[in-house]
């Protein structure tokens, strides 16, 4: 399996998540509750635009912008 292979399936994954956790945000009543649902759905919405920004990089070419700011810190 190629690492875009996985990259998409974990972003498949993390998009069927977050969309659990907004159907359970409206179905449940109790405050509580659905605050842990939100923090959730926030948490995985950070790891969707992570996975997304990975597989961009992937198809991109090195260009200029990429030399500069480089995607691992090199220390």
């Amino acid at each position: 399996m190629k690492d875009e292979e996985i990259l998409r399936d974990i972003l498949d994954f993390k998009i069927h998540n977050q969309i659990y956790y907004n159907e359970s945000i409206i179905n449940v009543r109790n405050p509580e509750a659905r605050q842990l649902f939100k923090s959730m759905r926030d948490d995985e919405m950070r790891h969707i635009i992570k996975l997304q920004q990975k597989i961009e990089r992937l198809y991109s070419k090195t260009n200029i912008i990429s030399k500069i700011f480089p995607t691992k810190a090199k220390y």
